[in-house]
């Protein structure tokens, strides 16, 4: 008994001592649970941008917009500007067209047709949005708005692909396949390095004649492969079981599966520089996947957090990953199409390669006991 509480106290006494495992061990989950409450604890759709196109600028257009800014973050916008906002910019699940000479064909009892331009990639937004215009269908009715009386319909319009409709499984099935492949480089690589320190394997390979970058580079670009071959394996097994759709273009798929592996991969090497010990892998390991798959936006679509988590979710590679696969089986996107985001992700890889390069120093260091 008295062994037993010995090596009890030592222990402890290594836990206490590894000071930035206690802090990851600590703080990261209070950031994770204040991530999660921020984001499922409800923002309200006033949060959504809805642009309107406004080319009536009569009493029934503008009963309309004022029921809309009651429930979503109303922007009178250009015809251009609708279609950049929506489809370009990917800002704005939807955006509504009041055509030209609607008050006065309601007034005049005639129907019109107000065009709906969608993201359906989206689709949380979208079908806030849809909801609202119900409610604003029953708020005017009062008023003797046209919707009460059926002289408007909304035709919609997916200006981003060809599917009107999603659902959640497009959401949760690449984010949580992005998540696997980031938590296994993120374990593997750091403790491949550990290992090979404690079996002698990096001391020779550090006085080999090669250099420290084509060291990291062969032993990335293994991982590299691997990384690739479980993403596309995960997305087609979603393809065959849950019948997800991969788009209309392989090669951009393969490329963008390429891109993000890649840069998973090289912020690996930044976290094997951050962790002195096998020890500390699991807690920082652990810490990084959790937040960066938070605010990225692979437990929940990006859009429904908070705007200041949308903000640092920017900087975010996992965000810059999810929106890249959502381009190829959502919106149906080409490799060409997909290029700003693949080359952002491959100079992401690139940035995090050199700083992980500077900060490891493969050889050179053992285990800390």
């Amino acid at each position: 008994m008295k062994a037993a509480f010995a090596i009890m106290l030592k222990d402890l006494r290594l836990i206490v001592r590894d000071r930035f495992a206690l802090v990851f061990l600590l703080l990261v989950p209070i950031v994770v649970i204040v991530v999660v409450a921020e984001t499922q604890g409800g923002n309200g759709v006033k949060t959504i941008l809805f642009p309107i196109v406004n080319e009536d600028q009569g009493p029934v257009a503008s009963a309309l917009s004022k029921v809309f800014r009651k429930y979503l973050d109303v922007r009178e916008v250009d015809r251009q500007t609708a279609h950049r906002l929506v489809a370009i910019e990917n800002q704005a699940a939807a955006a509504l067209i009041l055509p030209r000479g609607l008050s006065k064909r309601y007034l005049s009892e005639k129907p019109s047709t107000v065009e709906l331009l969608t993201d359906p990639a989206r689709w949380r937004e979208l079908e806030a949005i849809k909801v609202i215009l119900l409610l604003a269908d029953r708020e005017t009715a009062s008023l003797a708005d046209p919707l009460s009386q059926e002289l408007i319909t909304i035709q919609e319009r997916n200006i981003t692909g060809q599917r009107l409709s999603f659902s959640s499984l497009e959401q949760n099935i690449p984010g949580f396949s992005l998540m696997f492949v980031l938590l296994t480089l993120v374990f593997t690589v750091p403790l491949g390095l550990r290992e090979e320190e404690v079996w002698g394997t990096s001391a020779r390979l550090s006085v080999a004649p090669v250099s420290q970058a084509a060291i990291a580079g062969g032993k990335l670009a293994a991982r590299l492969s691997v990384g690739v071959a479980q993403l596309l394996i995960l997305l087609l097994f979603g393809h065959l079981v849950f019948g997800l759709s991969l788009g209309h273009s392989p090669a951009a798929l393969v490329l963008v599966a390429a891109s993000v592996v890649f840069a998973m991969a090289c912020f690996a090497l930044v976290v094997a520089a951050l962790t002195r010990t096998r020890e500390q892998i699991i807690p920082v390991g652990l810490s990084v996947v959790f937040l960066l798959a938070a605010v990225g936006g692979l437990w929940w679509p990006f859009y429904d957090q908070p705007k200041w988590m949308q903000f640092i979710g920017q900087g975010a590679m996992t965000t810059w990953a999810i929106f890249a696969i959502q381009d190829v089986i959502l919106r149906d996107e080409s490799a060409i199409e997909l290029l700003p985001k693949v080359l952002f992700l491959f100079a992401y890889g690139i940035v995090s390669f050199a700083i992980g390069l500077s900060l490891f120093r493969y050889g050179s260091r053992r285990e800390v006991s």
